[in-house]
């Protein structure tokens, strides 16, 4: 059946997102915000057919499991207008625009101080995805608190020839790396082509401390593996290992969040899963059509990084002899 192009969704969602159209925009209320909704009919993922009324739904319906890992974070904007047909542009500062009742932060940046907007609810949730925010990017730290992130991040990014299977070997050195610090951990996939495994903390050290301690970590599996890893930052000195980036782990630095979409062909998601579950993830399983399924079925398997509770990291560092 050929869709019609007033219809905003081609995906028969679990719950529709609750907006009634008004003239050339949709309208949708959130408590005592009513949101104005644009151009939902709008093909987002032109090979898929995916619009970005399925987007806004898709965020609708997820929020409950996503919100924790974003709320009260700055977020920096990646928006995409036209979809993935179109170009992009980052957003560091909260638009002018910006209605009063959006929540911002204020984080420091390079030479100044920026207000980024940030999600604590469904309605700021959907504002920013209205925006053409495709993928979601919030920052390390929570609140107040913007020196001091709430997890560590190991970012294994392969470098072909090396790819998905490369990148679970190296997840698996730094599990075991972290069991022996007593330090929990959570992967995910990021949704492209690599894994990150997370370390929830108690918000106790900055983040000088946080990527040092990541930095010695990762200094010890290139030396144990240096076939199939590498810290070089010559690029081409990568090819065909996983690359271990620690200075992901800086102020402004930022990863898409767990469910978050992105922006390839396939609307992919990025999708935290248990331990046991690394022989068979792979990145490009779930999408945005179907990761409401999983959800379903497994729960959040990364709540305990939104949650805690967190590690301290004074043991651990002092282990590695910082």
């Amino acid at each position: 059946m050929t869709r019609s192009l007033d219809e905003p969704t081609t995906i028969d969602w679990p719950t529709p997102l609750p907006a009634v159209r008004r003239g050339d925009s949709w309208h949708a209320r959130s408590g005592d915000v009513e949101l104005r909704l644009t151009n939902l009919q709008k093909v987002f993922w032109p090979e898929a057919g995916y619009t970005k009324g399925d987007l806004l739904t898709y965020y609708f319906n997820v929020s409950q499991t996503l919100l924790p890992h974003v709320e009260r974070r700055p977020l920096t904007l990646r928006r995409m207008p036209d979809g993935m047909q179109g170009a992009y542009f980052y957003v560091k500062d909260a638009p002018s625009y910006t209605p009063s009742w959006m929540p911002v932060l204020e984080a420091r940046g390079e030479k100044r101080i920026i207000r980024f907007v940030t999600a604590t609810d469904l309605a700021s949730l959907l504002w920013i995805v209205n925006l053409g925010c495709i993928e979601l990017h919030p920052h390390h730290t929570r609140g107040a608190l913007q020196e001091h992130p709430t997890y560590a991040v190991f970012d294994l990014d392969p470098f072909p020839p090396a790819g998905i299977d490369e990148a679970k070997t190296v997840a698996a050195l730094v599990r075991v790396s972290l069991d022996e610090l007593g330090l929990s951990s959570y992967p995910k996939t990021s949704g492209a082509t690599g894994l990150q495994v997370y370390v929830p903390l108690d918000g106790s050290s900055t983040y000088d401390e946080v990527r040092a301690f990541v930095t010695a970590v990762c200094t010890l599996i290139r030396h144990a593996d240096p076939d199939i890893t590498t810290m070089e930052w010559d690029v081409d000195a990568r090819a065909g290992k996983v690359f271990l980036d620690a200075k992901m782990n800086r102020a402004g630095a930022s990863l898409a969040a767990p469910y978050s979409v992105r922006a390839r062909w396939d609307a992919p998601v990025s999708m935290p899963f248990a331990w046991d579950e690394l022989d068979t993830m792979r990145p490009d399983e779930h999408t945005l059509q179907t990761t409401l399924d999983r959800i379903a079925a497994v729960g959040d398997p990364f709540g305990p990084v939104a949650t805690g509770p967190g590690h301290a990291l004074g043991s651990a560092r002092a282990a590695l002899g910082l």
